[in-house]
């Protein structure tokens, strides 16, 4: 990985004027035609009439209601907790283009190591897969095709305790396996290889990256999974299997199905449903809602339907609620005693497991069901009892329609009105008022902004460039910029100025549009115009005092002369 200094400009500029940030957007939101712009309820705001708009022109979104704003960077930065490398490494891999790597200049992340390492272990399991019929033997008896494997990159550790260890001798390197957790120490200091006899499947990141392994053993050993341990790059708190390779392969993830095992995300994508990730034996976290949430407005939650199961529902439910706002779909189907969704779809197939899938139960439903077990609500001890019990949860909902909707079902259910609190947890923003004050200097600005090839009409900036008025530094970079690149981008513009005090001016005067833009060539001239004698009046106050003094020289004589006779004129 590379430190953000060190990727070219020019490379940056590529690859965010490659981009079109509606096509982007509309991935992960879905976006409206609405006149020149596209609209959508903000996805990082909980409101119920649109306020987020991109424009393609500018190729830049903003947000009426929480002031969210940005460009195809920004918008991946922001939505998918990306920092600034990571979403430029994004938008290259996308257009197929490879970060150009300076070897002087070339910085390694602390963690870039490990997951060099990872991607080599992942090769070589990979490849004794492909040299040990039994392990493959093993896959075609579940049903897993050679296609399917490849896909999910399946590979297989051998039976022995130093296979893995034998490929990296270095000591150094063997320390570094140590961290990723695919070798141990055992008390006697002797190292050992963690996975043996196993299947191995690569657990990814959101990028594709290999973080951590499970593995499942072909034999009765126990355990019978077994998981990388918690590393500098794994947190199995929120890693999901498969979420890669579901979001690769469905360009608009509808929804998502969660399961619980490695077996169960290969059985379903053998069968042709391939929107399937896995929690990795551990119980569902409000981090897997959130990076659910992300890729799709539903989630399925699929559990087996013995009293476990229905309890790890229970659990994801109660990390579903803080997060569900208007527009989010949660389900949970339960499967019956003693299946789980591999052994279903290789026994009854595809149709009857996507039938569990269409009746699954909504969420409200889930909840009422759950909350309602032992009590007898035909009585009104029992509806007191259940509104006593739901109110504190329903109150976690974020404050929206959903939550007006899930009380007025509780109301029915009681009989009675129900008094609840709708500040609770609400995540809406409110709206943010623009204090952009019409000064020259901004109008200035913000005519550029709208209409760039203006700066090719401006002749001699001198007189800016020697001007201290606040604001002026930056028109005449914006000026310089697109004098020598016209045909740069608003957002590439907007990403030369990143993490700079400039930045956030820029981005606000992007979406500013008083009554003077409605002309902006003729605001432009005005405002620099004003600018002019704004800088002639300071010029000339200057000299006086110096004047009065220290005396002026006789090039400061001249200049005066000339001074006053551009004010005269």
């Amino acid at each position: 990985m590379i430190v953000s200094s060190r990727i070219p400009q020019a490379f940056i500029d590529e690859v965010v004027t490659r981009t079109d940030i509606v096509e982007l957007i509309d991935n992960h939101v879905s976006l409206k035609k609405k006149g020149k712009e596209y609209a959508a309820c903000c996805p990082f705001h909980n409101e119920k009439t649109a306020s987020f708009t991109v424009s393609p022109e500018k190729q830049f979104y903003h947000c009426f209601g929480c002031g969210a704003h940005g460009t195809a960077l920004g918008f991946l930065m922001e939505y998918e907790r990306l920092d600034f490398i990571e979403a430029v490494e994004v938008l290259a891999q996308q257009h197929g283009l490879e970060v150009p790597q300076d070897e002087t200049n070339f910085v390694k992340s602390d963690h870039q190591n490990l997951y060099i390492l990872l991607e080599q272990a992942n090769l070589y399991f990979q490849k004794n897969l492909r040299q040990h019929p039994h392990a493959i033997d093993y896959l075609k008896n579940r049903g897993v095709s050679g296609e399917v494997a490849a896909k999910y990159d399946l590979g297989y550790a051998e039976n022995g305790y130093e296979y893995l260890l034998k490929q990296f001798n270095n000591s150094a390197t063997q320390e570094q396996l140590i961290e990723i957790g695919l070798i141990k120490k055992n008390d006697k200091g002797s190292l050992y290889d963690r996975f043996r006899n196993r299947i191995v499947f690569p657990i990814k990141d959101r990028r594709g990256r290999v973080i951590g392994f499970g593995g499942r053993v072909l034999d009765d050993a126990v355990p019978k999974y077994l998981n990388s341990p918690e590393t500098p790059v794994f947190h199995k708190s929120d890693a999901l299997y498969g979420l890669y390779e579901a979001r690769k392969s469905n360009h608009t993830t509808k929804a998502l199905i969660v399961v619980e095992g490695y077996m169960d995300v290969v059985a379903l994508a053998q069968h042709g449903i391939d929107n399937v990730v896995a929690t990795l034996g551990t119980a569902t976290t409000s981090q897997h809602i959130q990076q659910l949430y992300r890729c799709t407005q539903e989630i399925i939650f699929c559990f087996d339907g013995d009293r476990a199961g229905r309890e790890a529902a229970w659990r994801a439910a109660q990390q579903t609620i803080p997060l569900f706002t208007d527009g989010l779909e949660t389900k949970f189907l339960f499967l019956p005693q003693g299946e789980d969704p591999d052994s279903l779809i290789r026994t009854r197939g595809k149709e009857i497991f996507l039938q569990y899938v269409d009746e699954g139960d909504s969420l409200s439903t889930f909840i009422f069901s759950k909350l309602s077990e032992d009590i007898d609500t035909r009585t009104p001890s029992g509806k007191a009892r259940l509104a006593q019990i739901a109110k504190p949860l329903l109150e976690k909902f974020p404050n929206g329609v959903f939550k007006r909707l899930v009380f007025e079902e509780l109301e029915k259910k009681v009989g009675a009105p129900i008094h609840y609190n709708t500040s609770a947890l609400n995540n809406t923003k409110p709206a943010v008022p623009s204090n952009n004050k019409a000064t020259p200097v901004r109008l200035a600005i913000a005519a550029l902004l709208h209409q760039p090839s203006l700066a090719l009409d401006i002749g001699s900036i001198a007189h800016l460039e020697i001007c201290s008025l606040s604001g002026v530094p930056l028109l005449t970079k914006i000026i310089k910029i697109w004098k020598l690149e016209p045909s740069l981008s608003h957002a590439a513009l907007i990403e030369r100025f990143r993490d700079r005090p400039e930045e956030q001016q820029i981005q606000k005067l992007m979406t500013w549009s008083p009554p003077e833009l409605a002309e902006p060539k003729q605001a432009l001239e005005d405002a620099l115009s004003w600018i002019e004698r704004k800088t002639q009046t300071s010029r000339v106050q200057e000299l006086i005092e110096k004047e009065s003094t220290d005396g002026l020289t006789e090039d400061e004589r001249q200049e005066f002369k000339n001074l006053l006779h551009q004010k005269a004129s």
